[in-house]
């Protein structure tokens, strides 16, 4: 297997990424054969579609300006991690851990590196539509294949290894269940990660710096030019077995729930609470829309107290609800507010994903599944 770098020029924001790439194969004297497969870095696909932002003229709000001091972070930044990812996971001082479509990704995948002073690139806008675009575009009646790539860190693991965003030509990932190993034995879970081991290959030779490679070419691979769907199969994070494993809550909030939030804040006026003085809001939010708030009751006999999500949770089960999507827990402490374990066994028995946002009246904000709170819970199946 042969893997030839293409040497380029700097690509500049909104330059059209093909004529790019055909002028620099054109300077070197390259041309495609049939079965090679081009490797582009995801830096310059964003590039071309002018994904870079000028930091200057990026204002954080508040959560990120929050989230900035937690995890060491340029505040602008901050926000375009909150704008770009679904959810944030967690992280260490100086990286943010995010899902976004499915991927994780340190930083929402936004790139410091090869972006002019004061500016980031962010993620490219649609992987699979540029991979597909370039190969219609490139291909010249050969049988060629296009990979998208970028590169990762595995867990405990020092170094970056390739990973495939999105493919046309090619199928990403193999199943090989079903073959034998070299003692006849069926393998039962192997699947090959092709077009991410391609990218590995490629970036060899690519490099992170300043090599001035952001494109390879992949010959003689062995690898099937054959119409696939593009797409990269990922798995739920429950069923990863590094993440769901260690679990993934809680986790700063990232927004969604803001008024769900306030709506919690409101009924700490309504809670009951002569004795300990301690007032809790919670307001749940059914999958049919409808939003059930409450304050927590306390009494003199003190089992006789309920908590202020129960209420809430009696409130909506007695107007004939049984699907809730969210609940938010708003409580006036120094630390977010966490339901107790008679509440979260009370969450769990209408869903394993019901998202709990966990609250202060300062505005700090925590967020985990009712699955996160209470792992291995006793529910119905277990009377099954």
């Amino acid at each position: 297997m042969q893997v030839l770098g293409i040497k380029s020029d700097l690509l500049m924001p909104g330059d059209d990424l093909v004529e790019f790439l055909v002028r620099a194969m054109n300077r070197s004297g390259q041309a495609f054969q049939d079965g090679d497969i081009l490797v582009v870095s995801e830096s310059i696909v964003a590039t071309s579609e002018g994904r870079v932002v000028d930091l200057d003229e990026i204002q954080p709000g508040d959560l990120a300006i929050s989230l900035a001091g937690q995890y060491k972070k340029d505040p602008r930044e901050m926000e375009l991690i909150l704008r770009e990812s679904d959810e944030i996971v967690g992280g260490i001082p100086g990286v943010v851990l995010t899902l976004n479509n499915g991927f994780l990704f340190p930083n929402a995948g936004i790139d410091n590196s090869n972006a002019p002073p004061g500016h980031v690139v962010l993620f490219p806008a649609d992987p699979k539509g540029s991979a597909i675009a370039i190969r219609e575009r490139m291909a010249n009646g050969k049988k060629i294949g296009v990979i998208i790539g970028d590169s990762r860190t595995h867990p405990l693991r020092l170094g970056c290894v390739g990973v495939a965003l999105a493919c046309s030509g090619l199928e990403a990932v193999v199943d090989a269940r079903g073959q034998k190993d070299l003692f006849g034995r069926e393998l039962k879970i192997t699947r090959k990660a092709v077009a991410d081991n391609l990218v590995s290959a490629a970036q060899i030779v690519m490099g992170e710096g300043d090599e001035g490679i952001p494109a390879a070419i992949i010959r003689d691979s062995g690898v099937p030019i054959k119409e696939a769907s593009g797409e990269i199969p990922t798995i739920p994070p429950a069923e990863c077995m590094y993440i769901g494993a260690l679990g993934i809550g809680p986790r700063p909030y990232a927004g969604g729930y803001d008024q769900l939030i306030e709506c919690a804040g409101q009924a700490i006026a309504r809670a009951y609470a002569p004795y300990s003085r301690f007032r809790v809001g919670a307001a749940l939010l059914t999958k049919k829309g409808n939003v059930y708030s409450a304050g927590n009751i306390e009494n003199a006999s003190t089992g006789a107290g309920i908590c202020a999500e129960r209420v809430a949770i009696s409130q909506a089960i007695a107007s004939g609800e049984r699907e809730f999507e969210a609940i938010a827990i708003v409580g006036d402490g120094c630390q977010p507010i966490s339901p107790c374990g008679i509440c979260r066994q009370s969450l769990i028995e209408f869903g394993e994903d019901i998202m709990v946002i966990m609250a202060n009246c300062k505005g700090d904000a925590l967020t985990a599944s009712s699955r996160d709170l209470l792992p291995r819970a006793f529910t119905g199946k277990w009377l099954e």
